[in-house]
């Protein structure tokens, strides 16, 4: 059986109401911070598993508040890898089935925004579900592996299709304009602001490659 992890990394402060309803609704078996991410937890008196990361950002307060608590303080302080592979790292080592939940993907610059998902790519597939919110997205990679998704939203969802950096077979149903079969290429071919158009909610697979689904919530 699969459980429920939440990743809370330092980007763009997710909205904490969104955050605590996710919390609330998914009974999350695991919640994990990256060590920038811990004071905002802490502020929002979200329990913490482990905190992961080279621990450059942990503030002392956070570290002490969560010390206290019996919260696990993984130090990986090899500069290869930014902390949320780091963090990827620890909770796929589980050995566990994981749906997992990320926020704070954003990063605040435009490289870190890149390379997020360049991590969250390479590792989609060591996942049962691997999604991020950032304020007005829900993002997720169709992989050869792991390639289809039926989307099941609300006529008129805005759903984009980004290919990271490219996918073959791209097959959609259910938006307002379709794709059969297509090849999508990064920096020739996208899929800007497409809308579900049907009430089956929206669907997409490919048959290799990598496509970003990002959709409204």
């Amino acid at each position: 059986m699969s459980k429920r992890a939440i990743l809370i990394l330092d980007g763009e402060e997710p909205n904490a109401v969104l955050v605590r309803r996710i919390l609330d609704e998914e009974s999350a078996a695991m919640i994990v911070a990256t060590d920038g991410a811990a004071k905002y937890a802490m502020r929002h008196a979200i329990r913490l598993d482990a905190i992961v990361g080279d621990m450059d950002s942990l503030t002392q307060d956070a570290a002490d508040f969560y010390d206290a608590q019996g919260t696990q303080i993984i130090s990986m302080p090899e500069q290869y890898s930014n902390d949320f592979e780091k963090a990827l790292r620890f909770i796929a080592s589980t050995g566990d089935e994981v749906r997992l939940t990320v926020f704070g993907i954003h990063g605040r610059r435009t490289d870190h925004v890149f390379t997020n998902f360049s991590v969250m790519q390479r590792f989609t597939d060591d996942f049962e579900e691997l999604v991020a919110y950032d304020e007005t997205l829900i993002h997720r990679f169709l992989t050869t592996k792991r390639n289809a998704i039926s989307l099941n939203l609300a006529m008129n969802t805005i759903v984009s299709l980004t290919p990271l950096p490219q996918a073959e077979g791209v097959t959609t149903r259910g938006l307002l304009y379709p794709l059969e079969d297509a090849t999508m290429v990064f920096g020739e071919r996208d899929g800007l602001s497409n809308r579900v158009s049907s009430e089956i909610g929206g669907a997409v697979a490919i048959r290799s490659g990598a496509l970003l689904v990002s959709h409204m919530f």
